[in-house]
């Protein structure tokens, strides 16, 4: 766990310097009410979400600030995160966003992308164990993405890593960088 922490932190690092070149602008959004199978009553933001370099080094230190924490079915914060309660506990803190709850909601929530033009902040899913999406995960660069696993907690990962290559399904762009 600790040598997993230490190169997760060294990504994060690489990842810092490469974006703190980036430049300013502001972040924006409205409530705006979506159909959902979560809930008839709630409400996300709407697409895509305007963001800055700036905000996605601060999501990179939120990720990394939350490496190691367990994992717990439905988890959504106070030391436990399920992989899609990770998500949007993400982009709630770091975005003031508001996105649906489950993996499978999430997947349909925003454009789908080409994973040759995955980008950081892009949300990246599985189908683990079954025929329906169940696993999402917050792509980060060079094919690394940050998830709630259920063995490992809040861990890194690569979709180059012949398990999650043969499970990926598509990826989904809700964040715009400016």
């Amino acid at each position: 766990m600790k040598a997993e922490k230490k190169a997760f932190r060294r990504a994060v690092m690489v990842l810092l310097c490469i974006t703190l070149g980036g430049c300013a602008g502001t972040s924006s959004f409205q409530g705006v009410q979506y159909s959902s199978k979560n809930s008839k009553s709630d409400i996300y933001t709407p697409l895509p979400v305007i963001t800055t370099e700036e905000q996605l080094v601060r999501m990179l230190e939120n990720l990394t600030e939350l490496v190691g924490t367990g994992y717990r079915y439905g988890g959504t914060g106070n030391g436990a995160f399920d992989c899609s309660g990770f998500v949007q506990h993400i982009f709630r803190d770091t975005f003031n966003a508001r996105i649906p709850r489950t993996a499978r909601n999430q997947s349909r929530f925003g454009p789908e992308t080409d994973d040759g033009e995955l980008q950081r902040g892009d949300l990246v899913f599985f189908r683990l164990g079954g025929s329906r999406i169940d696993h999402v995960g917050i792509y980060l660069d060079d094919g690394l993405f940050v998830h709630a696993s259920s063995s490992k907690g809040v861990t890194l990962a690569s979709l180059r890593h012949p398990y999650y290559a043969r499970h990926f399904i598509k990826a989904v762009r809700l964040l715009e960088i400016r």
